[in-house]
């Protein structure tokens, strides 16, 4: 699935298993701007890849280059 989303966002995602034997994943939606408090996911992943946070917001600012 291609939407055209890049660099950090958030898509949330509901199992629901009531209607077949294997479930269906079903997307909710994309969040474009997720949260990035010290608390939150995407700080958290970063962090767990071994980026700090000044590393994660130093790439989200190069990310958003309007160049092509």
């Amino acid at each position: 699935l291609a939407i055209g989303c890049r660099g950090v966002s958030r898509s949330d995602f509901r199992y629901d298993d009531r209607h077949s034997e294997n479930g269906e994943v079903v997307w909710l939606e994309v969040n474009t701007q997720p949260g990035m408090t010290p608390t939150s996911l995407v700080p958290e992943i970063a962090a767990q890849a071994g980026h700090s946070f000044g590393d994660l917001l130093s790439w989200m600012v190069e990310d958003a280059s309007c160049l092509r």
